[in-house]
């Protein structure tokens, strides 16, 4: 019987609310711990720990890493007397066989459970420093420090520090988690951000400090942010994240199946262009001291409640000015919604009504501002001209990379996203090197392939069989609301609209993108559905998604997902290798009522924001 190095902590979980199993109203839920062997852990207090979770229908869940060896769990209940294991009594400490399920009996009370084991996909265990969420989830930006582990799917340490002897040992300090994302933020199962406190090579990927934890809770497949990366790495997009399914556990909780990601951010092993916030902080430190917060910096531009509306504005921090001061460098843009730039530090809104914020520099100065909002707008300006070239004369092609543009389209039409060219969509550009700007990486997915029944400017894309990302149109924002008109084409509506531009996407469908998409549609999908399987199952029974907690039919409603996944992508590919290369005549049309609502709501919506500049009230409201 192999060793291994975690252990299983469960927590206490009180039936203190109304209409929650009337069996069991009566009955304080013991705490019970378990875990394997190995290691110097005594006790049930460990870091690496899970919480049995109770499901709806009362019975408990023991939810198993991949590594673990769920044949020899040692067990600790939390109450002195008696406790029985399938009707023997048993030693606090001592190792057990707890099967598929079985029952724990305290003072005589029955407490059926069930085991399920993870495979095929590593585990990563939190636990923050005040041993709670409640923080973090009541304000996703608070950041706590905590302690971290983290295991390859064999149970091999993923963070080992190595000592000035040579030494190695786990390193298991955590600098930061935070909660990230915007309209994932929403779900019941959260998204974070996390730092490590030195730079490691976590499952083969690129090292780094900064990670991200995806939940891919409106994806019932739990792969499409996976395939879509997969298929984009593949077909050559630079800067694709790179990503590994994981198990997530967090203060003894059973938290779900997440892919931990690589960050968009600028580094030599993320995107190569030369950091400006690195050299806006040691600006401000060499001014202010080693302690300065830069939230603290006073801000400039337009930045107010309604700033996402105002177009042509920008806005920025008061960085001070030294011989250091520059805007050479590197610049990470991200198109974004009107109603979320106002959260943002520094950012731009186009004269075409998109705002544009910054991921790199976040704490841009006014000088930095001015050269990126400028060069964007002059690559937009060409792009909405009939003949492809703004009033100085300059060629989108001479402003961007026409590769990285048609490479970036043809993927998102595969992939069918409705928010590509509106939200969550990149572009950068370093001045140090070429200076010219490049769409991607690609980030996203798990509202597309197949993924999504809104059937926004008109396209269904449900239908693996119809053009949509060369119709997106931008949702604009008014004062009465968000997201409530849709009108001006994305900047990818409008070059799929000229002849040059979609025979690029054909030649390179046809040079790389199509026989990565044919693979991802094929063979490495069932690899991929086979290795998270597992995990899946655990996380669906864990937040209910299909409204049992039977392990078999919740892996058969699973299967079925993947099924329709694999289904959708095998004739996205077919569709778009028969129709790809040639411009589309957009068929849908806007309802008469719905098209007369949105101009009135437009016309006063313009009128307000007129007032807002004309009477100076930018940042006052």
């Amino acid at each position: 019987m192999k060793k291994v190095l975690s252990v299983i902590m469960v927590l206490a979980m009180v039936l203190s609310f109304a209409g929650l199993l009337s069996a069991y109203a009566d009955n304080a839920v013991q705490q019970l711990w378990v875990r394997v062997g190995g290691e110097d852990v005594d006790s049930a207090k460990s870091d690496k720990a899970v919480s049995w979770w109770q499901a709806e229908n009362g019975e408990y869940f023991f939810f198993i890493p991949s590594y673990w060896d769920a044949s020899a769990l040692k067990v600790f209940p939390s109450v002195e007397g008696e406790v029985k294991l399938n009707g023997n009594r048993i030693v606090s400490g001592e190792a057990y066989d707890l099967g598929k399920s079985g029952t724990f009996t305290f003072d005589g009370k029955d407490y059926k459970y069930n085991v399920a084991a993870s495979s095929g996909v590593g585990t990563v265990f939190i636990q923050t420093e005040s041993g709670s969420l409640d923080a973090i989830h009541a304000d996703k930006s608070h950041s706590e420090k905590g302690r971290i582990y983290i295991y390859d799917e064999k149970g091999k340490c993923q963070t080992m520090a190595e000592d000035d002897e040579g030494n190695k040992t786990e390193d298991n300090a955590l600098s930061s988690i935070k909660g990230r994302g915007n309209a994932t933020w929403n779900n019941p199962k959260k998204p974070y951000n996390i730092k490590l406190k030195e730079k490691y090579k976590l499952f083969g990927m690129q090292k780094s400090k900064k990670w991200c934890l995806i939940t891919n809770y409106d994806d019932k497949s739990l792969m499409r942010n996976s395939v879509a990366f997969g298929a984009a790495a593949d077909a050559g997009m630079p800067y694709t994240p790179e990503y590994a399914p994981i198990d997530l556990y967090i203060n003894g909780d059973y938290i779900g199946s997440y892919i931990i990601t690589s960050k968009i951010e600028a580094s030599s092993k993320r995107i190569d262009v030369e950091n400006l916030d690195d050299l806006n902080e040691e600006i401000c430190i060499d001014k202010y001291g080693e302690d300065f917060d830069m939230d603290t910096l006073t801000r400039g531009g337009t930045y107010g409640k309604y700033s996402g509306l105002l177009e042509g504005t920008y806005k920025y921090v008061e960085i001070p000015q030294t011989e250091k001061s520059t805007a050479k460098g590197g610049y990470i843009l991200e198109m974004e919604l009107a109603n979320r730039y106002f959260d943002e530090i520094s950012g731009f809104v186009t004269t075409d009504s998109q705002p544009i914020i910054m991921k790199e520099p976040e704490y841009a100065s006014k000088e930095q501002m001015e050269f990126i909002s400028d060069y964007y707008q002059r690559f937009e300006n060409a792009v909405i001209s009939s003949n492809g070239k703004n009033d100085k004369g300059e060629s989108y092609t001479d402003l961007a990379d026409l590769q990285s543009l048609a490479k970036y389209y043809t993927l998102s039409e595969w992939y069918s996203n409705m928010d590509s060219g509106l939200t969550s969509s990149y572009f950068y550009i370093d001045t140090t090197k070429d200076g010219i700007l490049y769409a991607g990486p690609v980030w996203d997915y798990d509202i597309a392939l197949g993924n999504n029944g809104d059937g926004r400017y008109g396209c269904d894309y449900t239908n693996p069989e119809e053009f949509t990302v060369c119709f997106n149109r931008q949702y604009r924002n008014t004062v009465f609301g968000t997201l409530d008109v849709y009108e001006n084409p994305t900047i990818f509506n409008r070059l799929a609209q000229k002849t040059e531009f979609v025979k690029a996407c054909r030649q390179y469908w046809d040079s790389d993108i199509f026989e990565a998409v044919t693979a991802w549609s094929g063979e490495k999908l069932d690899e991929y559905a086979a290795q998270v399987k597992n995990s899946a199952v655990m996380n669906h029974i864990r937040w209910n998604t299909y409204g049992t907690s039977k392990a078999s039919e919740v892996a058969s409603q699973y299967d079925k997902d993947v099924a329709f996944l694999k289904n959708f992508a095998v004739k996205r590919t077919a569709f778009l290798n028969k129709n790809l290369g040639t411009v589309q005549q957009n068929p849908h049309t806007t309802n008469f009522v719905r098209s007369m609502g949105n101009k009135l709501l437009k016309g006063v919506n313009d009128l307000f924001e007129k007032a807002i500049v004309l009477f100076g009230l930018q940042n006052k409201m």
